[in-house]
């Protein structure tokens, strides 16, 4: 009797438990931390590039906590099989200096955005803090900074390396942590000087990858379409010779029918009309009362 009670005092604990073990293994394989600066708005850019681990069961319900100046995310979004990032709904709440976004994914790829509006400026002197709040255990951090377009003497804290001079034009500062658990908190501090207030975004321009010369796929010279361009042309010019030829030849016998038939039409009203007198039988015209040769009269014998 005391085995069986135990039993199920064991299974009821188990029953208990599991759901919270399961809770909290939810964590990332892998997370990229995107630091972008006076990027396209003033204040700073900053996404989350997520991967869930692989024991974590799908969908799974994240709550990611951002700065409370941020106000809400500007973006939640999964990222399918070919890649294309579909949004998904989002709930907000307060929780002291930080608001608590939750959402649930039925993909392991996440993408979370927000704005941090708190870039300090004493002149041309610009700093920033990022505090990571420890929400999930890492598997694999990496971080990458972008380094605003047009700024002098830029430092990161913890120093990050020379920065990579990326083909957009951008500096980039990247650093491979490695694990993280839950719970532990960092924060990178940046500063660097910057004359004005103009963002890095509207001074990219659209340009070509590579250099637009001869060698370049889909390049033709006039020469070599010249060709095409004369026999499209003639090509037009027999089509519409044949259809003005057709057109005028109707036209013409048309026109030589019409004509036949009121050709036809006066002889027949010559023969029709033509009067002989009924005495000598001498042909008389046809307003004539009186036959010309015999006097006589002509109609209304």
């Amino acid at each position: 009797m005391k085995r069986i009670i135990a039993f199920i005092l064991i299974t009821i604990t188990l029953l208990i438990t599991c759901p919270v073990n399961a809770q909290n293994t939810l964590g990332l394989s892998r997370m990229v931390i995107n630091i972008w600066p006076e990027y396209d708005r003033p204040g700073v850019l900053v996404f989350y590039q997520m991967t869930l681990s692989a024991q974590t069961s799908l969908p799974a319900t994240l709550s990611i906590r951002i700065p409370k100046v941020a106000a809400e995310p500007f973006n939640v979004a999964m990222k399918d099989v070919d890649g294309r990032l579909d949004s998904l709904r989002s709930t907000s709440v307060n929780e002291g200096d930080w608001i608590k976004v939750t959402f649930t994914t039925p993909v392991p790829e996440v993408q979370f955005e927000f704005y941090d509006p708190t870039i300090r400026q004493d002149d041309s002197f610009h700093q920033y803090e990022y505090t990571w709040p420890g929400d999930y255990s890492i598997e694999s951090l990496v971080l990458n900074i972008q380094q605003p377009l047009a700024v002098s003497d830029f430092l990161l804290k913890p120093a990050m390396g020379t920065g990579q001079l990326n083909p957009d034009g951008f500096t980039y500062y990247e650093s491979f942590v490695g694990q993280v658990n839950a719970g532990v908190t960092f924060t990178i501090h940046m500063e660097y000087q910057k004359k004005d207030s103009s963002l890095s975004a509207p001074s990219q321009s659209v340009g070509p990858v590579a250099p637009i010369n001869t060698n370049t796929m889909g390049w033709q010279t006039l020469n070599e379409v010249l060709p095409f361009i004369l026999s499209g042309l003639g090509f037009t010019l027999i089509l519409a010779g044949i259809y003005w030829y057709w057109r005028s030849g109707k036209t013409i016998t048309t026109a030589f029918r019409n004509r036949s038939l009121v050709a036809r039409s006066k002889a027949l009203d010559a023969i029709t009309s033509e009067l002989f007198c009924p005495r000598c039988g001498r042909k008389a015209l046809h307003e004539d009362v009186f036959c010309r040769s015999c006097g006589s009269k002509l109609h209304g014998e």
